[in-house]
C-alpha cells in the first residue's frame, strides 16, 4: 500500500531557514490550502484579484506568507543568525546556545501558533518512521524529519529538514529541501514531528498564542544585550583590520548582514498583511469588543513602525541598508551573495571601514527603534 500527499515544495530563495521552510509546508499542506485559498495583497490593500502586478494568486505565495508569519511570530525573525548556525560565536536569539535543537518549548509555541497539534519521538527507523505517520498520512497530515546532531558540513543546517509525505510498502517518502521527492526504505532520522490535526485558535483554552504574547516575544529578542554586543563587536572589527584577518572579516560581516537583510523583511510583510496567521490573533486574542478593536489600533502601529524602519524605500530601512552594505564589498547576486577576492582590498580601505561603520550602525539603531516603538505600545495597551 503507497500513499502521498500532496506538498508544495519549500520556499528556498529569500527563505533560507530550513526549519520554517519545511514547516511552512508542512503547514499549508495540514491546513488545506490551494490555489483558490484567498491570499491578501499588502500593496493593493485587498485580496488578490489576479491583476498582472505580479505573479497572481498562487499556493507558493501563500506559503511565503506561512513563512513569513512563522519566522517572525516565533521571534527569529529578529536575530542576526539562525538557531541551527553553529557557526556563530554566540546567537542573538534569548536562551539559544550554539547547538540548540528547537527545544520542546519553543517548538510546542510554534506548533500552538500554526493551530496544529504534533507529537514528537527521536531516533527512529525508516521502518519505524513508517508506522509512526500512516495513520497521519491516512488524515491529511504529513511530518517533518532531520538528521542534525552532526553537519558533514557548517551550511548543512539550511537542508536538513525533510517533509514526510507519505508511505511506501516498506518505507516513507520524503520531500527534500528544493521540491526534490523520494522514497526511503532504509537508515533513520534522530528527530521526527509528526502532525497529528488541526486546532480552533479561536478557542482559547487550546491555543496560548495572543498577539500581545507575540510582541513581547519580538521586544524580548530585539532588547536582548547579545545585539549591543554584537554592534561592539563589529566596529571593534572594522578598527582592526588587516591583510591576516580581511577575508575572515568579510565573510563574517556578509553573513552577519544576510540574515536582516532578510528577515526583517519577512517580518515587515507579516505585519503588514491583514489576512494571515499573525493577523489572525488580531481577532482570536479577544472576544471584547472594545477589546478587539484596541488590538486592531495596535496592529495598525506595529505594521507602520516595521514598514517604516525595515522596508519602506528611501527611508534608511534595514532592506535597503543591508544591500548597501553589500555593495560595499562589491557582494550581490553575481557573486552568489559571497565575498570575493575584490572585497579583501575593499575592506582594507578605511573610507569602505567607515561607511560599513555607518550603514551597520543604522541596523541596530532600527532595530533599537522598533524595540522601543513596541514597548511604548506595550504600556499604553489597558491591563
Amino acid at each position: 500500500m503507497k500513499k502521498q500527499l500532496t506538498i508544495h515544495p519549500f520556499p528556498c530563495d529569500a527563505e533560507s531557514d530550513g526549519f520554517i521552510a519545511a514547516l511552512s509546508s508542512v503547514v499549508c499542506a495540514a491546513k488545506k490550502y490551494t490555489d483558490d485559498t484567498p491570499y491578501w495583497c499588502t500593496p493593493n490593500d485587498c485580496y488578490c484579484m489576479k491583476c498582472g502586478g505580479c505573479d497572481g494568486q498562487s499556493l507558493g505565495k501563500t506559503q511565503v506568507s506561512v513563512y513569513h508569519c512563522l519566522l517572525t511570530a516565533s521571534g527569529l525573525a529578529f536575530g542576526f543568525d539562525y538557531p541551527e548556525d553553529d557557526s556563530v560565536g554566540a546567537h542573538t536569539i534569548p536562551d539559544t546556545p550554539v547547538g540548540w535543537r528547537w527545544d520542546n518549548g519553543f517548538l510546542a509555541d510554534i506548533m500552538d501558533f500554526a493551530g496544529l497539534s504534533f507529537t514528537r519521538c527521536k531516533n527512529k527507523t525508516v521502518a519505524e518512521i513508517r508506522e509512526i505517520v500512516k495513520a497521519s498520512i491516512d488524515a491529511g497530515y504529513p511530518a517533518m524529519a532531520a538528521n542534525h546532531s552532526v553537519y558533514p558540513d557548517e551550511m548543512a543546517w539550511v537542508s536538513c529538514w525533510k517533509v514526510v509525505s507519505g508511505y511506501t510498502d516498506d518505507g516513507i517518502t520524503v520531500m527534500n529541501y528544493g521540491g526534490e521527492i523520494s522514497d526511503e526504505a532504509d537508515g533513520s532520522y534522530e528527530d521526527i514531528i509528526v502532525i497529528t490535526g488541526e486546532v480552533n485558535r479561536a478557542d482559547r483554552t487550546a491555543c496560548r498564542q495572543a498577539y500581545i504574547g507575540v510582541l513581547r516575544r519580538i521586544h524580548a529578542v530585539l532588547s536582548d544585550p547579545s545585539h549591543d554586543a554584537l554592534e561592539n563587536e563589529i566596529m571593534s572589527d572594522l578598527s582592526n583590520v588587516t591583510p591576516e584577518n580581511a577575508a575572515m572579516l568579510s565573510y563574517k560581516l556578509m553573513g552577519i548582514n544576510g540574515v536582516p537583510i532578510e528577515a526583517r523583511w519577512h517580518a515587515a510583510e507579516a505585519f503588514t498583511s491583514k489576512d494571515n496567521l499573525l493577523y489572525a490573533l488580531v481577532n482570536s486574542s479577544s472576544t471584547d469588543s472594545a477589546d478587539s478593536d484596541e488590538l486592531k489600533t495596535v496592529a495598525e502601529k506595529v505594521s507602520d513602525l516595521l514598514f517604516k524602519r525595515y522596508f519602506a524605500e528611501g527611508n534608511n530601512e534595514t532592506h535597503g541598508i543591508g544591500w548597501k552594505i553589500w555593495a560595499c564589498l562589491k557582494v550581490g547576486p553575481r557573486t552568489g551573495y559571497l565575498p570575493t577576492e575584490e572585497s579583501f582590498k575593499l575592506i582594507q580601505q578605511p573610507d569602505v571601514q567607515r561607511e560599513l561603520k555607518r550603514l551597520f550602525k543604522i541596523v541596530f539603531d532600527n532595530d533599537r527603534a522598533v524595540a522601543d516603538g513596541i514597548r511604548e505600545i506595550l504600556n499604553a495597551i489597558k491591563n
